[in-house]
């Protein structure tokens, strides 16, 4: 996964659907904003945006959607999911980013019946534009639980996400299967996908005492520092209302959410 796929990943955490009403079909729009910095901020990107929810509970479905754009920067998410086994799952989903000209874009599709996820991945590394790129299909072993962030983000803010014995929360996600090593512009000429444990440590946030999570991306990234997981801030709902990331070559990124009332 290259820089732009990692924003998509915590981008997706940030903007993840936020209901906690009851009522039969709900509607929630929210805005985000992204900054980012590269070489210690001798590149830097700012984006705005804002995301669109709608729950229907009676039809156990989702659908969200997140439109962002800044300067040499811009996105869009799309995730539909549904209820089911007690908890939602992602059907499809969709992401599409540009940095400084550089494009990514993957698709997921999620198949409960036959226990597969298709996955097809186009991009390119952020300094020598080099191409990746990942068309595969993914089988779900039994009684592991699936997830994409959104559906992650979801699950856990409505109590959904059971903790394990040690208190971390574990659920798994499809990415694209990269060397242990690969360092931000190596590239392969054929790459497969893969589940990947996405894991959430509950700690307090030290600066604001408010309840808050790290997660390890170092299965996801490149660009990730085994000593530096990502942090997320929630408000009082659970819901994140920040992520924070210090990344490799002097790279950091900051996301703040409004969440609506």
């Amino acid at each position: 996964m290259d820089r732009r796929g990692f924003l998509t990943l915590i981008l997706a955490l940030a903007v993840a659907p936020l209901a906690r009403a009851r009522a039969a079909t709900q509607h929630r729009r929210a805005a985000y904003d992204v900054d980012a910095g590269i070489l210690y901020n001798t590149l830097t990107f700012t984006l705005t945006g804002t995301v669109e929810e709608t729950l229907d509970r009676a039809a156990g479905r989702y659908e969200v959607q997140a439109v962002g754009q800044g300067s040499r920067i811009s996105n869009r998410l799309e995730s539909q999911g549904v209820w089911r086994e007690g908890r939602w799952a992602p059907l499809r989903a969709t992401s599409w980013f540009q940095v400084a000209g550089r494009e990514s874009r993957s698709e997921l599709a999620y198949d409960y019946e036959r226990r597969t996820v298709e996955y097809h991945y186009r991009g390119e590394t952020f300094f020598l534009r080099r191409r990746r790129v990942a068309d595969d299909v993914v089988a779900i072993p039994e009684g592991v639980r699936v997830d994409d962030a959104l559906s992650a983000v979801l699950n856990y803010e409505e109590g959904r996400w059971p903790p394990e014995s040690d208190g971390t929360y574990r659920s798994y996600v499809v990415r694209r299967r990269r060397p242990q090593n690969e360092k931000p512009d190596d590239v392969q000429k054929f790459y497969r996908a893969e589940l990947v444990p996405l894991v959430l440590e509950v700690v307090t946030d030290p600066e604001s005492g408010k309840p808050g999570a790290r997660f390890d991306l170092t299965r996801f990234s490149s660009w990730a520092r085994e000593d530096q997981p990502a942090r997320i801030v929630f408000d009082p709902h659970r819901r994140p209302e920040s992520i924070t990331a210090s990344l490799v070559l002097g790279t950091s990124i900051s996301i703040r959410i409004k969440n609506a009332a």
